[in-house]
């Protein structure tokens, strides 16, 4: 089954769904150097946006209108969290501030040695019994980690399976 049609069937039963969305690698192009110039300040801004998956959130916002869109990001540094605001504000205005979570290590939301959980843990603690949740993203061991809640209203999706 499909994304789509998966949800599809959950949206013919429940109406109260929230879809968040992981930015680096699913919504923004992700370069790595050694130089780490993806945290310099201006370089996040000039990202470019990973078209065919923000056209499919776009289709499901548009077919699902009572669906819920967040953000759920990790940023280095706040000033990252800022230029992750404005790309968002260009690209998916759509989506309030008041629903874009961005962690920031250099503000404490998490450290290195629980990247990989941090979100999992921010689901588990904001879902409620009534409410599905979908997080998609890129990265497996925090897809893994979401998927060793134990909460069924919670579903990781990897970001390539909503495209196919």
């Amino acid at each position: 089954m499909d994304f789509i049609e998966k949800l599809n069937n959950i949206y013919e039963t429940h109406s109260n769904i929230e879809i968040y969305l992981d930015m680096d690698g699913t919504l923004v192009e992700l370069l790595f150097d050694k130089n780490e110039s993806y945290t310099k300040k201006g370089v996040y801004l000039n990202k470019k946006p990973i078209t065919p998956v923000i056209n499919k959130i776009e289709e499901i916002k548009n077919r699902f209108p009572l669906i819920k869109f967040k953000i759920l990001s990790c940023s280095k540094s706040n000033q990252m969290r800022n230029e992750k605001n404005e790309w968002l504000d260009m690209y998916m205005p759509y989506i309030n501030l008041e629903d874009r979570f961005i962690l920031s290590e250099e503000a404490g939301d998490y450290v290195r040695e629980n990247r990989n959980l941090v979100k999992a843990e921010y689901l588990d603690k904001n879902a409620i019994e009534d409410k599905i949740i979908f997080l998609i993203d890129d990265d497996i061991e925090v897809l893994k980690g979401v998927q060793k809640l134990p909460k069924e209203n919670i579903i990781p999706v990897h970001v390539t399976s909503i495209l196919i």
